[in-house]
């Protein structure tokens, strides 16, 4: 009974590693696919309770400004080096010929110097009137004074008739017209001349002109209108600075 009993427990260990090893046979022929894709398990979502929209202040959002780049700087252009043939013969340079300067002109001749300028011309011969020439002369030597300065003339009056000649007032007549009396009540002998200096002043700058003046009547007529009086020419140009 007890040999029965091992019999038979061995033959169910063969039976059981027989069918571990087939059951491992199937399983390892079996794809890999299918064992691993067991269907998901869904885990219940929380409930949701909605709640009202809260409103939001409208926040409105300004353009932000874009700045334009500058363009980059742009490079000048590469100057392309002249390519020169090598097989063109290179001209050599011709001499040219050097201008010549022209000859040195001549000076120009030295002009003459200046001519001395001509002598003035004589004053005008006075003329006779009423019998007598008169005329008058600068006593320095020059026509020019300052203002107010005093000018000093030599009077000459000739008595070129046969008698005597009186006259009331002799003088000075200037442009200005104050006259200055130089002699009153006097007489020319015939052939003779009366010679006196007397002088008077400017009071403005300018050129003036200054005569000698002479009365053939009594001094009491020469100061009314009925007075003979002769002015002698040509008179004197006086230039006052």
């Amino acid at each position: 009974m007890k040999r029965q009993r091992r019999a038979r427990f061995l033959s169910l260990i063969i039976t059981l590693l027989i069918l571990m090893t087939l059951a491992c046979s199937i399983l390892s022929r079996l794809p890999l696919e299918q064992t691993t894709n067991l269907p998901p398990t869904r885990t219940p979502l929380p409930t949701f309770t909605p709640t009202l929209p809260v409103p939001q202040a409208a926040i409105s959002i300004l353009p932000t400004p874009t700045q334009t780049p500058a363009p980059p700087p742009t490079e000048p252009p590469t100057p392309v080096p002249e390519v020169i043939p090598t097989d063109t013969p290179v001209p050599e340079p011709t001499a040219t010929e050097t201008p010549v300067p022209p000859p040195p002109t001549q000076p120009p001749a030295a002009a003459p110097p200046p001519a001395e300028p001509p002598p003035p011309a004589e004053p005008q011969q006075p003329t006779a009137q009423n019998g007598v020439v008169g005329k008058i002369t600068f006593r320095d030597g020059r026509n020019t004074y300052g203002v107010g300065e005093k000018v000093f003339v030599r009077i000459e009056a000739t008595n070129v008739d046969s008698g005597l000649k009186p006259f009331g007032i002799l003088g000075l007549t200037p442009s200005s017209g104050s006259f200055q009396t130089s002699w009153d009540n006097g007489t020319i002998p015939a052939g003779e001349t009366f010679s006196h200096e007397d002088g008077l002043a400017f009071s403005a700058p300018g050129t003036h002109k200054m005569w000698l003046s002479i009365c053939f009547s009594s001094k009491e007529e020469c100061q009314g209108p009925n007075g003979n009086w002769v002015r002698f020419e040509p008179g004197l140009d006086v230039i006052i600075q």
